[in-house]
């Protein structure tokens, strides 16, 4: 009986650590801090601050101030499979709905949001090397009538 006892745990230790090793796979996951300074907005202004969490299940949550003082919050799911996720809470319009990811390499994921079916921006995730600082360039697409071009540097936190 104590073998299959220890033969169970060794399973369930075997489990667990592997689940936590494949969360651990994905470079992207943690909490990220807006570098505003070393951010570009255009157009701007830039918000006063923002805190990016990204969870091992792909979701991503942003939290902050906006340049006018109100708080803001948005989030959607990253996963890499080319398939389109749910977007809530986009914080200008045109609003995004969905967004859609695939992985170019280990450190770089390329999205597309669209609202209503329509592409309106695109996203370039890079991370670099380290692990250590997160860039995030989008811009608005064909589409969208409205002018952007974001470049947005995330620090781990």
């Amino acid at each position: 009986m104590r073998r299959y006892l220890l033969i169970a745990g060794v399973v369930v230790a075997f489990l667990a650590n592997s689940g936590l090793s494949m969360a651990q796979d994905d470079p992207f996951v943690g909490t990220w801090q807006l570098n505003v300074g070393k951010s570009h907005f255009d157009p701007g202004p830039p918000p006063k601050s923002q805190t990016r969490t990204w969870e091992p299940s792909g979701k991503v949550t942003v939290k902050g101030i906006n340049a006018d003082g109100t708080p803001h919050t948005h989030h959607y799911t990253i996963k890499p499979d080319g398939k389109p996720y749910p977007a809530a809470g986009a914080p200008t319009p045109p609003i995004a709905d969905t967004v859609r990811t695939k992985r170019i390499d280990a450190n770089t994921l390329l999205a597309t949001l669209s609202g209503g079916g329509t592409p309106i921006e695109t996203a370039r995730f890079s991370l670099s090397k380290d692990g250590k600082v997160l860039t995030l360039e989008s811009r608005n697409s064909n589409l969208n009538p409205r002018h952007f071009h974001n470049i947005q540097v995330w620090d781990r936190m």
